[in-house]
């Protein structure tokens, strides 16, 4: 332990304050003042640095933060507004063009209810006052209804259009004459179409300089027959101009308004032509008009980013759709841009300005507080290993706890052991020749232990060791191991930590490892059971490596008091062979038990020796020198079973010495014939005292004071033992009845044989011979 001591440590200082000077004599302390304080400020400013940044960092992602929101803000509050002015003027169209087919309703059963203009539709050839009169009627409604373009008045029969119009053909046209080729596919096909559903179509004009002309059609007609022939039509075409002029005034270059009318066709709004769109503009117009309600959507059409407004289904299934440039809704946030920019600057600049201010102002607490942490600091982690043992200490001690809790704590201490994964203990006993050396430092060399065992245990599994108030160490370890493994699993583990201590340290460990658990409330219970089942090295010897096992409950150990006093009879007899025999029966009984059993058994044993031997002095002279050269070993005296018993194998050979010297000369060869009397006529039931004397001729008084001063008994009792000891042979060896065994070995009565093989062996001779068995 010395070399620990007296080992060297690294040197973090000079040795004198030489080795700072410079040439010249003058101290280096002196030169250096300024570089010290421009450390000192540079590690100040670093604090302030910091303080400064993070004060300016927060006011520019606060503010650039708050702009983003209000900036994404109002751009919602741009679309949203687009959204409901497009809305609001498409569903103004199509409340329009409701309106315009109930006028067109009406003219269309006006001009059938009107007489002369019915002679154009039933009669072949009417006259011409009436044709005259009925056209005029037509140019009539047409004053009146400057929406309306132009009305036809079909005769299938005479294969005439009657029209009146703004402009393209007028008058009586017969029907391979007709220009507007579509109206007669109409009619062709007219039960394709919905009454009085508007019909967005296109009239060729008959001049070729002069634009075609977008009209919504109006079908009114009379069908009769079998085959559902058309019998009279009137066609009412309203100009798309007149329907569409309010949306087609909110239109700019960068929009497009279109409508899916109840035949999926896509047509534009504005000469209600058919629009041939790619398939993905297509598709999604698809799917926006399937919905049944009003909304917008943000999406590419025609590879341009534009907001699509939808509107839902009409009364005849139309859906009108109003596509505008994203980059003209953003064109508004052009200025709102710039007076955010403007206001993140002037904010930024007096949030700087603030900054640095406050950082000056807090900069002289902080600096104060950062020093006192510091210390805080530096004396926490002077303590750390203290408050950690104490952490673990405790741990092991309480019983009630949440896991939970207690992992985090022992987490946030550095503790690298975990309570609630399967782990397993180790008690460390520190044992050596030169305990007078431990024992001085065992603090130093308790350390030294846990460095060791704990840098061996960690290159397999996390571990932690505590330094324990009674002198040992617990080693807490997490072995991974989701079964009961058996402690030799760590055996080689174990053995280069015993091998690693004696080499560098020069002591001994004896380590008790118990096994494994997954319950964190067993942590107390094993370390119990750990340090209980060390007490088993004294039966083990040093350096045992043992597991923990629960052993016998000592209450159920009892003491044999028939070996006790068979090693009393045996010492002084001088059989010193057979006490030893005894002895060592009597302690290795203990093994099954705990160490307090072997305790209690010495402590009978030596209190029964010391009054052996005081009533052997009290008896007879010379003395014996009982606690001088007779002294009475203690179990606390040893650490091993071993140990303990040599010392009272010595006792008994040196008590042996002491006795034979007293029984040399006459009173020792009257105590021979004694015993040999006895041993030879113990079936005698007359013999006793009186009779041994008689046959010796001499006085009971003097037989009976030599015996007890030589043999430390009296006679009696030593003709019981004999004859108890014969009758144990017999029903251990033969099969014969109680009685014939009583009466064998000189018991005339069969109770008093009973009592007194009870009192001496502690059973009746029943239980006896039945545990023989």
């Amino acid at each position: 332990m010395n070399t620990i001591r007296n080992k060297p440590l690294p040197r973090s200082y000079p040795a004198s304050c030489n080795a700072h000077e410079q040439p010249g004599g003058y101290p280096a302390y002196r030169r250096r003042r300024p570089v010290l304080r421009f450390n000192r400020i540079r590690r100040n400013g670093k604090l302030y640095v910091n303080l400064l940044l993070g004060i300016t960092l927060c006011i520019v992602l606060s503010v650039l933060a708050s702009s983003s929101i209000y900036y994404m803000t109002f751009t919602q509050i741009l679309q949203h507004e687009a959204y409901e002015s497009a809305l609001a003027n498409l569903r103004q169209t199509g409340r329009t063009v409701a309106k315009t087919t109930e006028s067109a309703q009406a003219v269309a059963f006006q001009i059938y209810r009107n007489s002369a203009i019915a002679k154009l539709l039933y009669y072949n050839d009417p006259h011409p006052f009436d044709t005259q009169a009925a056209m005029i009627d037509l140019n009539n409604y047409l004053t009146t209804m400057p929406f309306i373009h132009s009305i036809y008045v079909y005769n299938p029969a005479s294969q005439r259009y009657y029209i009146a119009g703004q402009s393209g053909q007028k008058g009586i046209i017969q029907e391979n004459e007709l220009k507007d080729q579509s109206i007669a596919d109409i009619l062709g096909s007219y039960d394709q179409y919905k009454p009085f559903t508007p019909i967005p179509r296109i009239i060729p004009s008959p001049v070729q300089q002069e634009a075609d002309i977008s009209v919504y059609t109006y079908l009114c007609y009379e069908a009769i027959g079998f085959n559902r022939e058309i019998n009279s039509a009137v066609i009412v075409n309203i100009a798309a101009s007149w329907i569409n002029q309010e949306l087609i005034s909110q239109q700019d270059e960068n929009s497009v308004t279109l409508f899916v009318d109840d035949r999926q066709t896509v047509l534009s709004a504005d000469d209600l032509s058919q629009v041939t769109l790619h398939t993905a503009d297509l598709r999604m117009i698809q799917q926006l008009t399937a919905s049944k309600e009003s909304g917008y959507r943000i999406a590419d059409f025609g590879h341009k980013k534009s907001l699509i407004t939808y509107t839902a289904p009409d009364p005849y299934d139309w859906h009108y759709v109003r596509i505008i440039s994203y980059s003209d809704i953003t064109k508004k946030m052009g200025s709102l841009r710039l007076k955010t920019l403007t206001t993140v600057g002037v904010v930024l600049t007096v949030g700087l300005l603030l900054a640095w201010l406050v950082s000056r102002f807090l900069y002289a607490p902080i600096n104060k507080i950062e020093k006192q942490m510091k210390d805080l600091e530096t004396e926490k982690r002077n303590s750390s290993y203290t408050v950690r043992q104490n952490t673990m200490r405790k741990l092991i001690q309480i019983q009630g706890f949440d896991p939970a809790v207690q992992a985090a704590k022992l987490k946030r201490l550095g503790i690298a052991f975990d309570l609630t994964l399967p782990y397993r203990l180790a008690y460390l006993l520190i044992e050596s020749p030169m305990k007078q050396d431990v024992n001085k430092d065992l603090q130093t060399y308790k350390f030294a232990v846990m460095n060791i065992a704990t840098e061996i245990c960690s290159r397999q599994y996390s571990v932690d060791s505590v330094d324990l108030d009674e002198g040992g160490i617990l080693m807490l370890i997490n072995t991974g191991e989701e079964a009961q493994a058996p402690a030799e699993w760590h055996q080689s583990m174990l053995q280069d930590i015993q091998k690693a201590c004696m080499e560098y340290l020069r002591v001994e460990l004896t380590i008790t490892i118990t096994p494994v658990t997954l319950d964190p409330h067993e942590l107390h219970r094993m370390y119990k059971l750990a340090r209980e089942a060390s007490s088993q090295r004294f039966f083990r010897g040093r350096g045992a490596i043992m597991e923990a096992v629960p052993l016998i409950a000592d209450h159920k150990y009892l003491f044999p008091l028939g070996k006790e006093k068979r090693l009393i009879e045996a010492l002084t007899t001088g059989k010193t062979d057979d006490a030893k025999v005894l002895l060592q029966d009597i302690m290795q009984e203990t093994a099954a038990y705990s160490y307090p059993a072997a305790r209690a058994a010495a402590a009978h044993l030596s209190v029964t020796l010391e009054h052996m031997l005081t009533e052997i002095e009290r008896n007879g002279s010379p003395q014996l020198g009982l606690g001088t050269d007779l002294i009475i070993p203690r179990i606390e005296q040893f650490d091993t079973l071993a140990e303990m018993i040599t010392a009272f194998h010595g006792l008994f050979d040196r008590l042996k010495v002491k006795l034979a010297d007293r029984r040399n000369g006459k009173q020792g060869e009257l105590v021979r014939k004694i015993n040999d009397i006895i041993m030879t006529r113990y079936s005698d039931p007359n013999l006793s005292l009186n009779s041994i004397a008689d046959e010796l001729k001499l006085s009971t008084c003097h037989v009976s004071r030599v015996y007890r001063q030589q043999a430390f008994t009296s006679i009696v009792d030593r003709i019981n033992y004999v004859r108890i000891g014969k009758a144990k042979e017999l029903l251990t060896d033969s099969e014969l009845p109680i009685t014939d065994i009583a009466e064998r070995t000189g018991y005339s009565n069969s109770s008093y044989f009973h009592r007194i093989f009870k009192k001496i062996n502690g059973v009746t001779p029943a239980e006896f011979r039945k545990a023989g068995r």
